[in-house]
């Protein structure tokens, strides 16, 4: 009789040690995915304005004033028009984010795929796109102008993705 309330006694001591170093392992694997989302965050953005024109611009801008923002309207206006594209404002903690990256391909548009953050550094993942438009017209300078809901980082990287890339 003691051999058998020893032998479950053992079990459950066994059992219950390791479920609780289990238990320890989902802590440490929470704790590492948390400080990988605190390490690279994702960004929202929106489209405020997309086109394609031979400018000496760089290959990007931050924009984070409305004197700024005239600026740079005033380059992209077309003269040949009288009318010009509707001047966007910033509310508080935004700012523009203005693309002309250099393309591989010829006569192609961009497509943000994605934007993250990591420390004070946007890292900008794009894509180069076919566009008919672009194809027929003989247009290879695509400008993009994106709107972001952060504090103005200190640096941007523009990484091309191609099909072979994967990423999640």
């Amino acid at each position: 009789m003691k051999s058998v309330y020893f032998l479950v006694l053992s079990f459950l001591i066994v059992t219950t040690s390791f479920s609780c170093r289990n238990m320890s392992l989902a802590k440490d694997e929470i704790k590492t995915d948390v400080s990988l989302n605190k390490q690279e965050e994702m960004v929202d953005f929106s489209e405020v304005r997309r086109l394609n024109r031979d400018l000496p611009l760089k290959e990007y801008m931050i924009i984070s004033t409305f004197k700024e923002t005239l600026k740079l309207y005033s380059e992209l206006s077309d003269k040949k028009y009288n009318r010009s594209e509707p001047i966007p404002t910033l509310e508080e903690n935004e700012f523009f984010l203005l693309l002309k990256p250099k393309l591989k391909k010829k006569f192609a548009d961009i497509k943000v795929v994605k934007i993250e953050r990591k420390g004070n550094v946007l890292r900008v993942y794009y894509k180069e796109t076919d566009n008919n438009e672009y194809i027929l017209n003989k247009q290879n300078d695509p400008i993009l102008i994106l709107r972001l809901k952060e504090n103005t980082p200190s640096g941007i990287q523009l990484l091309l993705l191609n099909d072979k890339n994967n990423f999640k």
